[in-house]
């Protein structure tokens, strides 16, 4: 299976969020934060619940069938709620340590974010790998603090707080996406991603697949300089990166068509409900946030946010 856009974006751009409140939220940029894998729910039971999705949300005219248009517009309206969720959940666990900056308008400040966001004790580990690590973190998520501060004033309200957990929704601040995504992958700091880089990045960032399918590295590695590397010179550069964490074409498209291909089993290029049903791996990570509640899931970032 190829690496899509997604893997890149959980890894360097969006938040995964922690379920429980008590819980300090992990900051963005956090490449270094270690991601939460689980076993994965029954697949019968994802399937029946394949089945609910399919009839209720996918197949709006009732006739038996989900065009890639159907699978485009849910998809739309998935991933706006998993944006708005992973706000409004960030921005009640900061509300008790906000300012009121007009009546009814709170804000929270740069210090207040990274006192909570950031342990101590981690910072304070002078010389060591993983106090450079999280002071390079610190860096990254006050610049882009900075980037989504429009006004200035050290502090953010909830618009600008959207800015800053996810930059790729913005056209104003969604470039440090990609200033970002380089920087967590060129390791030896010469501006380019080679492949060598590329793999040990998707090696920190992948779940067990990449130990379980022994086509998984060669695959990763056919994405690169099939599709990544247009220049095909072995490393991709700036403009090679920007075209692949943050595509001109339309992401909901592009996910809805890949997901008829791998589950369009008479390339009719629609979707039955039993196709649907078939491959329950690729399509359970589009099930409401309510399947994940009920079948205690809600704290796993993978399948959560693979769109």
């Amino acid at each position: 299976m190829k690496t899509t856009l997604v893997t890149l974006l959980l890894a360097a751009a969006t938040l995964a969020l922690a379920d429980e409140p008590s819980k300090t939220p992990p900051s963005p940029g956090g490449q270094e934060q270690q991601q939460q894998f689980y076993k994965p729910p029954d697949p019968e039971v994802v399937r029946t619940h394949l089945h609910k999705l399919f009839d209720e949300e996918l197949d709006k005219d009732g006739d038996k069938y989900v065009s890639s248009a159907e699978l485009k517009e849910y998809l739309k309206k998935f991933h706006s709620r998993l944006i708005l969720d992973s706000i409004d959940k960030q921005w009640e666990y900061f509300d008790k340590e906000m300012q009121e900056k007009l009546p009814g308008v709170k804000v929270l400040k740069w210090e207040t974010y990274k006192k909570l966001s950031f342990p101590d004790r981690d910072l304070e580990k002078a010389g060591t790998e993983e106090a450079k690590a999280a002071q390079a973190m610190v860096e990254r998520t006050e610049r882009r603090w900075k980037m989504a501060d429009f006004d200035g004033d050290g502090a953010l309200d909830k618009a600008e707080f959207k800015s800053f957990l996810h930059p790729e929704e913005d056209e104003r601040v969604r470039h440090v996406v990609v200033t970002e995504a380089v920087e967590l992958m060129d390791g030896d700091k010469n501006g380019i991603v080679s492949l060598e880089e590329y793999m040990d990045h998707l090696r920190r960032v992948s779940g067990p697949e990449k130990d379980k399918d022994k086509n998984w590295a060669p695959a990763q590695q056919s994405h690169f300089s099939t599709y990544l590397d247009k220049d095909k010179d072995g490393a991709l550069s700036e403009t090679e990166m920007r075209d692949w964490v943050l595509p001109s074409h339309d992401r909901e498209e592009g996910e809805a068509w890949r997901l008829i291909s791998v589950g369009d089993v008479n390339q009719d290029t629609k979707l039955t409900k039993e196709e649907v049903a078939a491959a329950p791996d690729y399509f359970m990570g589009i099930l409401p946030h309510e399947f994940w509640q009920q079948e205690g899931h809600a704290g796993s970032v993978k399948q959560r946010e693979e769109l």
